[in-house]
């Protein structure tokens, strides 16, 4: 309540200015936290700036590297395709801009960006963190929040139609893009979406060796566990308070989608379809939990 009643004092003296708590004691090397869509990243990462973060150490805007992305894909996206291969393109830019950001030594930086086996050994003075989550959670998540809150047309599903929400569902789950959705976790650890099973299957090991040159490898099932590796390697602890997303965005008007939606993902063939998709997935995540746990 505070924080707002400062900003709104300074709101009206004519200046806008971001309040957030960071800190005066950064660590030696900088640190760089992988944030993977819906994986309570919005929580980790506010935690995680109280104790790394200096002043310098702002907040990147998604909305500038998303138009980014856009001018230099240079064609236009107009079907599903289009939209999956400004997918692959955008996670490419992602990784350059990484890049940048790491070279220029900041305290602490963190991002829905992917990594890559070169950028992890370019940068081997960072220390790397993420936070990985159960596949299947976290791509109904992803899609529920998405559903609500995207306003972008080129980046589906996004709460522009809400008239057709199964039969869109259907069609994006039987696309590239729902293997996109499926895949993101080893994307983003890998460097880019599997073009089909067989090649997620020969991306487990890259996905394995990858992880293990993150300083920290949380799980969001067990945030107990992410702090206390955080508090060993770190030597203070750290305070994650619970903020859902998903929630913060559910209101009267959007319960009907998030039920909808909800009530799709339980059904028989749905399941079947999820564990089809996520299945090599799955398979990374758990020996993810058995080496790095």
């Amino acid at each position: 309540m505070l924080k707002q009643i400062i900003k709104n004092a300074v709101n009206l003296l004519g200046y806008d200015i971001s309040i957030n708590p960071v800190t005066n004691r950064p660590t030696p090397k900088p640190v760089a936290f992988i944030h993977i869509a819906k994986c309570g990243g919005v929580s980790i990462d506010n935690a995680l700036r109280q104790k790394l973060a200096t002043s310098e150490d702002r907040r990147l805007c998604r909305t500038t590297s998303i138009a980014s992305s856009i001018a230099s894909f240079n064609r236009p996206i107009t079907t599903l395709e289009d939209s999956c291969d400004f997918g692959e393109h955008h996670l490419k830019q992602l990784q350059g801009t990484l890049d940048y950001f790491l070279s220029l030594q900041r305290h602490y930086i963190s991002g829905h960006w992917g990594v890559n086996e070169y950028l992890l050994k370019k940068h081997d003075n960072t220390k790397f963190i993420t936070v990985l989550r159960e596949p299947i959670a976290r791509l109904k998540s992803n899609y529920i929040f998405n559903k609500l809150t995207n306003n972008l047309v080129i980046m589906p599903p996004n709460k522009l139609n809400v008239d057709n929400l199964i039969s869109e569902a259907n069609d994006l789950l039987n696309s590239r893009r729902g293997w996109q959705m499926a895949n993101t976790q080893t994307a983003f650890i890998c460097g880019h979406y599997p073009k089909d099973p067989q090649e997620a299957i020969s991306l487990q090991q890259t996905f394995l060796d990858n992880l293990s040159r993150f300083e920290i490898v949380g799980f969001l099932n067990d945030l107990n566990a992410f702090s206390k590796k955080f508090e060993h390697s770190f030597h203070t602890s750290l305070n994650i308070k619970s903020r859902n997303s998903t929630n913060a965005q559910t209101s009267s008007s959007t319960r009907n989608v998030v039920d909808i939606l909800t009530e799709y993902f339980e059904s028989k063939p749905v399941k079947q379809r999820l564990n089809t998709l996520c299945y090599q997935e799955q398979v990374n995540f758990e020996m993810a939990q058995e080496r790095f746990a």
